[in-house]
C-alpha cells in the first residue's frame, strides 16, 4: 500500500513535467534539456519569498509560477526561437548550454544546502499500515486539477482547436489566420508553469537540491519516450507508470534475500529509454503523425 501511495505522488509530479515537455514536442518538436533546472528556479524562487522575504504561502507560490513564466519565456526567445526553425535539433545544444548557466546561477544564488519550503513538522494520515500527509494529499489534487484544465483547454475550446491545428501542419494553420509563432511562444510558457509548478511540489514535499536538476530531465523525457513523442496523454500514463516501477524495485524484497539500493532508482527512467528506444522508439501510445 505504501509503494503505491509513493508511487502516486511520485507520478503526480513527473506527469506534471512530462506532460508540459510533451505538449511543446506535440507542437515545435523540439527537446528543452534545461527543464531541471527549470523546475528548481520556480522551486527555489517560491522558497526564497517565504523562508527569506517572508511572504505567506499562497503569494509565494504565485511568484514561483510567475518566475517558471518568465524564465521560460526567456528560454524560448534566447535558445529556442533563433534555432529550431533551422533545424529542430539545435535547441538540444542550446538549451544544454543553458542547462550549464542555469546551474550556476542556482549554486550561486541558493548554494547546495537542501531546501524545503514549508519545514517543520507534518501532519501524518494513518491508512493501515501505510501513511500520506495532508501536504502530500493537496499537491496530488492539485496535480489532477491542473491536467483536468489542460485536458479541458485542448479538447474543449478554440484555443485548443488552435493547438491542434498548428500540432497537424503549422503552414496550413497559419494561412487560416492561426498565429503559430505566438501559440508556440504561449506552450512554451505553459510547460514553464507546469515546470515551476513541479518545483514547488519538489520543495513542498521533499527538499531543493541543485543535484536534482539532471534526474528530472531524464525521468520527464523517459515518461514522453515512453508514451510516444508529442502524446501529451501517453507521457502523463508513462510519468506515473515508470514512478510505480521506481518504487517497486526498490521496495520489493526481491526473492526474498536482497533490496535494491535506493541509490539505484534514478537509473530506473535511464533503463526505460533505452528499452523503448531499441524495442519500441515510436512509444506506447503513438500514431501516424504528431499530436498536441
Amino acid at each position: 500500500m505504501q509503494l503505491l501511495i509513493n508511487a502516486l505522488i511520485a507520478g503526480s509530479f513527473a506527469a506534471l513535467l512530462a506532460g508540459g515537455l510533451a505538449l511543446v514536442y506535440g507542437v515545435l518538436g523540439v527537446f528543452n534539456l534545461a527543464l531541471g533546472q527549470s523546475v528548481l528556479f520556480g522551486g527555489y524562487i517560491t522558497w526564497w519569498l517565504t523562508q527569506v522575504a517572508g511572504w505567506p504561502i499562497l503569494p509565494a507560490i504565485a511568484g514561483g509560477i510567475l518566475s517558471g513564466a518568465l524564465l521560460a519565456w526567456f528560454t524560448f526567445e534566447v535558445f529556442i526561437a533563433p534555432f529550431y526553425k533551422h533545424h529542430r535539433f539545435l535547441p538540444l545544444v542550446t538549451t544544454i548550454a543553458w542547462s550549464m548557466i542555469l546551474d550556476g546561477i542556482i549554486l550561486l544564488l541558493f548554494e547546495e544546502r537542501a531546501r524545503s519550503i514549508l519545514p517543520g513538522t507534518r501532519r501524518l494520515i494513518r491508512l493501515g499500515a501505510a501513511h500520506i500527509t495532508v501536504q502530500q494529499i493537496v499537491l496530488i489534487v492539485v496535480t489532477l486539477l491542473l491536467l483536468c484544465i489542460v485536458a479541458w483547454v485542448l479538447h474543449s475550446t478554440s484555443f485548443g482547436r488552435r493547438i491542434r491545428a498548428v500540432a497537424e501542419h503549422p503552414q496550413a494553420a497559419l494561412s487560416l489566420g492561426i498565429p503559430s509563432p505566438v501559440l508556440h511562444r504561449i506552450l512554451f510558457i505553459v510547460s514553464g508553469i507546469l515546470a515551476a509548478a513541479g518545483g514547488i511540489f519538489l520543495g513542498i514535499d521533499q527538499n531543493l537540491s541543485p543535484a536534482f536538476s539532471f534526474p528530472l530531465t531524464i525521468r520527464a523525457y523517459a515518461a514522453i519516450i515512453a508514451g510516444g513523442k508529442g502524446n501529451i496523454w501517453g507521457a502523463i500514463i508513462c510519468a506515473y507508470a515508470i514512478a510505480l516501477l521506481e518504487q517497486l524495485v526498490v521496495g520489493v524484497h526481491w526473492f526474498g534475500f536482497f533490496y535494491v539500493p535506493a541509490g539505484f532508482q534514478a537509473t530506473i527512467a535511464l533503463l526505460v529509454i533505452i528499452v523503448f528506444l531499441i524495442v519500441r522508439p515510436q512509444g506506447l501510445f503513438s500514431s501516424g503523425r504528431r499530436t498536441a
